[in-house]
């Protein structure tokens, strides 16, 4: 089990290549910290930050990966102990956008992103405005 400034530092550098709401890693870390799953999480944010950097919006291709709605998507995170979704968008040079993590209960055939969207969007809102 890692500690929280761990998990943090781990996710400190698995970001740094690409752009992500300052909200994402405190959420991040209060899903996965002193978990006993963090090994398995870091390997799979890895892989799917490969794939979406590589990939960008077709990305989509893989069925980790999904569209939801007004420009935003989905990259799930599953394994034993966890599943976690991460939404997602790109900005106006097609660079992606990490936004928002959230713990998805298990046993749900289709994911409800309801809660989710707006605060989403509003993140994005401001990486347009910055940008």
């Amino acid at each position: 089990r890692m500690n929280k400034d761990e998990v943090l530092s781990y996710l400190q550098d698995y970001f740094a290549s690409i752009d992500a709401s300052e909200e994402l890693l405190p959420e991040l870390l209060a899903l996965i910290a002193e978990s006993g799953v963090e090994d398995a999480v870091f390997r799979l944010i890895l892989l799917r930050l490969r794939i979406l950097l590589a990939l960008g919006v077709s990305a989509t291709q893989h069925k980790e990966f999904e569209p939801i709605k007004s420009g935003l998507y989905s990259m799930h995170l599953a394994g034993k102990g966890f599943n976690i979704r991460i939404l997602y968008s790109f900005l106006p040079n097609r660079k992606p956008v990490l936004l928002l993590a959230f713990y998805e209960r298990e046993g749900k055939r289709k994911t409800d992103y309801t809660p989710y969207i707006d605060p989403a969007l509003s993140r994005l809102q401001r990486f347009k405005e910055e940008f």
